[in-house]
Parts: C-alpha cells; sequence; structure tokens
C-alpha cells in the first residue's frame, strides 16, 4: 500500500480551520475550485458522513468519520464515488506561532502509486484553497 503527507501553514486559529473542515457551508466554500459547484455534507460525529459532490463534474467523495476530536484530529474513511476501494484520510491540526495553524494530511491505503501521485496533487490544491482562503505559507511534502 502506499501513502502520502502533505501540509500547510494557515494564518487561521486551530477552532476556525476545524469549522473550515466541518462547516458544510464553510467546505463548500473553498474545498473544490467555485466551477465545480461543491456540495457538502458534514456531520461531524463518529461515523457521520463527509461528502462532497459536484453535480457539474460527475464526481463525488464519500468520507464517512472514523474519528472526530475537535478542534485537532479528523480521520475519515475515503472513498470515491463508483468506487469500491476505501483508503484512510486523517487531518490533524496544531497550534503554530502567530495564532497559525499547521494542516497536516496523512492519506494512506492506496493500491498504486499513481494513485497516490493523484491524491497528492488534489490535496496539495485542496490546501492552497484554505492557505489562499487565509493567508500562510503552503509547504507541501
Amino acid at each position: 500500500m502506499f501513502e502520502m503527507i502533505e501540509s500547510a501553514l494557515v494564518a487561521a486559529s486551530v477552532e476556525e480551520v476545524w469549522s473550515d473542515l466541518t462547516d458544510a457551508s464553510r467546505l463548500a466554500e473553498w474545498y473544490w475550485p467555485p466551477r465545480l459547484e461543491a456540495e457538502v455534507v458534514v456531520e461531524p460525529v463518529e461515523l457521520g458522513r463527509w461528502e462532497v459532490r459536484s453535480q457539474v463534474a460527475g464526481l463525488a467523495v464519500l468520507g464517512r468519520v472514523l474519528a472526530a476530536e475537535p478542534p485537532s484530529r479528523l480521520r475519515l474513511e475515503w472513498r470515491w464515488e463508483g468506487e469500491d476501494h476505501t483508503t484512510d484520510a486523517e487531518l490533524t491540526l496544531e497550534r503554530a506561532a502567530d495564532a497559525s495553524t499547521r494542516v497536516i494530511v496523512r492519506h494512506s491505503g492506496f493500491v498504486s502509486a499513481d494513485e497516490r501521485d493523484n491524491h497528492i496533487e488534489g490535496w496539495s490544491n485542496c490546501l492552497q484553497r484554505l492557505v489562499d482562503r487565509h493567508g500562510g505559507v503552503a509547504a507541501f511534502g
């Protein structure tokens, strides 16, 4: 199995970034590019849904919350709609200097390097949009 780690330093408090990840309306504002018109459902409790869907692009992430430890850790079972294979995505939020937050994404369970590399690109883009939303520094890889 293959895995990846990406991170970014976001110029917002841990609590604010937690809300960006666990409040459906806030997540919809930044997670995917606006042209994808994201529709989001988030139930930030164990076994709750964490879903991001784009009717325009015909794709959806159907996540299930495996662990939610506000405001520092969100672990998701991750599955793309139409696929049976699931992976494990863990998002950790750490307090950093100047009231910033370090966001660390550990995503594992990929069956190939290509699948992992596609997710590296996707998470890098998502984290960059989160940095753009608040300011900060993207420090990927």
